[in-house]
C-alpha cells in the first residue's frame, strides 16, 4: 500500500477505535428506556391524603406507603442511571442504583416512623428494613438486570457493526491500492507498444495510437470502480488485442466468446485484462509464427467461468510472477475468499490456458437495460 492508502488505515484505526469507546451510550440510546415513577408517587400522595383526612390509623396503610416510597426513590434512580449520558458502563450504573436503593429504605423507613410513629413498635426489630430490600429485590432489581442485558446486546451488536464498517473501509482502500497498481502497468505495456511501432510503421502507429484513444476513453470512467460487467471487460480486451492485432499483423489471430448471462456478471475491473496481457507479453510476443489467443466466458453451476488460453511459448520461469497476475490473485482473494480461483495449465498442443472462477453475480441495471 502506498503512504496514502497507510494514512487513510491509520485515520480508519483512530475513527475505529473512536466509534468503539462512544458504542456504550449509542447502544443505550437506541434501548427503550424506562419510564418515571410516575403512578407510584400519586400513589404516595393519596395515600397520604387519606392517613391525615381519616380518623383512624392503619398499620397495613403504613406499611404501603412505605414500600411504595422505596418503590418510587429506587425506580428513580433506575431511570437516572440509564438515562444519564455519562453513565455509559455497567458498574457506574449500578452504583447509582444502590445508592439510591439505600436512600429509599431510609426515605421509607423515616416515612412511616414521622407520620404513623405508633406503628413503628409494632413491628419486630429489622423486619421493616428486611421487608423494604426484599420488596424492592423483586421488583426493581429484575428490571435492572434485564435492562443491563439489554445493554450488553446492543453493545456487542453495535461493536460488531463497527468493526465490520472498519474492515470494509480497509478492503476497500487495499482493493484501491492494488488497483492503482494495475492501471499504470497496463498503460505502460500499451504505450510500450505504440512506441515500437513508431520505429517501423508510422501510419500504422497513427492507426494504433487512435484505437488506444478510442480505447482509454471508453476504459478509464470504469477502471476506478470496484466492479464492472464481464461484458464491458470483454469489450475492453478485445479493443486491446485490436491494438496488438496491427503491431503483429496476420499471423496474430483471436476469438471472444461468451454467453448473454456471462457478460452480465460483475467482476473486478482488469481481471480478464491481465489475463490477457499475461498471455501476450509471456506467451504470444516471444512466439514465432502463428498465435492466437481464444476468451471463453459461461456460467455453469453458480460460477462463472473465464478462460483464456494461447498457443504461444508456454510454461517458463517467469510466468505469473508479474505484477498484474500477482494483483489479480489478491483482490480475488479479499472480494471472493475461497470462493474464487484463478488457475495457469499448459495445454497439450502448447500455450497456456488461464482460468477464473467467480461466483455468479448479475448486473441487474444491465440486465433491465437488456
Amino acid at each position: 500500500m502506498t503512504a496514502i492508502d497507510l494514512t487513510k488505515a491509520a485515520a480508519l484505526t483512530k475513527g475505529n477505535s473512536d466509534i468503539n469507546r462512544a458504542s456504550a451510550f449509542d447502544a443505550s440510546s437506541n434501548l427503550l428506556m424506562p419510564t418515571w415513577p410516575w403512578l407510584p408517587a400519586l400513589a404516595i400522595i393519596s395515600i397520604v391524603l387519606f392517613a391525615n383526612l381519616s380518623t383512624r390509623r392503619y398499620a397495613w396503610l403504613a406499611d404501603c406507603a412505605a414500600l411504595l416510597s422505596a418503590f418510587t426513590v429506587s425506580h428513580a434512580g433506575f431511570c437516572l442511571a440509564q438515562r444519564m449520558r455519562w453513565l455509559s458502563h455497567a458498574l457506574s450504573r449500578w452504583i447509582v442504583l444502590a445508592i439510591f436503593m439505600l436512600a429509599a429504605l431510609i426515605v421509607a423507613l423515616h416515612m412511616e416512623k414521622f407520620l404513623w410513629p405508633e406503628m413503628m413498635a409494632s413491628h419486630a426489630a429489622g423486619l421493616m428494613p428486611a421487608m423494604i430490600m426484599v420488596f424492592l429485590f423483586v421488583t426493581v432489581l429484575p428490571m435492572a438486570i434485564e435492562q443491563e442485558v439489554r445493554h450488553k446486546a446492543q453493545a456487542s451488536l453495535q461493536a460488531e457493526a463497527s468493526k465490520h464498517q472498519f474492515e470494509r473501509q480497509m478492503l476497500e482502500a487495499k482493493l484501491a491500492a492494488l488497483q492503482g497498481q494495475i492501471e499504470p502497468h497496463f498503460l505502460f505495456n500499451t504505450l510500450a507498444n505504440t512506441r515500437a511501432l513508431i520505429h517501423q510503421d508510422s501510419a500504422r502507429a497513427e492507426q494504433m495510437l487512435n484505437h488506444l484513444i478510442a480505447y482509454l476513453r471508453a476504459a478509464m470512467p470504469d477502471l476506478r470502480l470496484s466492479t464492472t460487467t464481464l461484458g464491458q471487460e470483454l469489450d475492453r480486451a478485445e479493443a486491446y488485442l485490436q491494438i496488438f492485432q496491427i503491431r503483429l499483423g496476420e499471423r496474430f489471430q483471436f476469438s471472444v466468446a461468451a454467453s448473454a448471462e456471462a457478460r452480465l456478471c460483475l467482476i473486478p475491473p482488469l481481471a480478464v485484462m491481465s489475463l490477457v496481457e499475461n498471455a501476450i507479453k509471456h506467451g504470444i510476443e516471444p512466439q514465432p509464427g502463428d498465435v492466437r489467443i481464444d476468451i471463453i466466458a459461461h456460467c455453469e453451476a453458480g460460477q462463472l467461468q473465464i478462460t483464456v488460453k494461447d498457443n504461444g511459448r508456454g510454461f517458463h520461469g517467469e510466468l505469473g510472477s508479474g505484477v498484474g497476475l500477482l494483483n489479480v490473485q489478491e483482490r480475488l482473494l479479499a472480494l471472493f475468499g475461497e470462493q474464487a480461483e484463478l488457475s495457469l495449465q499448459p495445454q497439450e498442443e502448447g500455450g497456456v490456458s488461464a482460468m477464473l472462477i467467480l461466483p455468479v453475480k448479475i448486473d441487474n441495471e444491465s440486465k433491465d437495460n437488456a
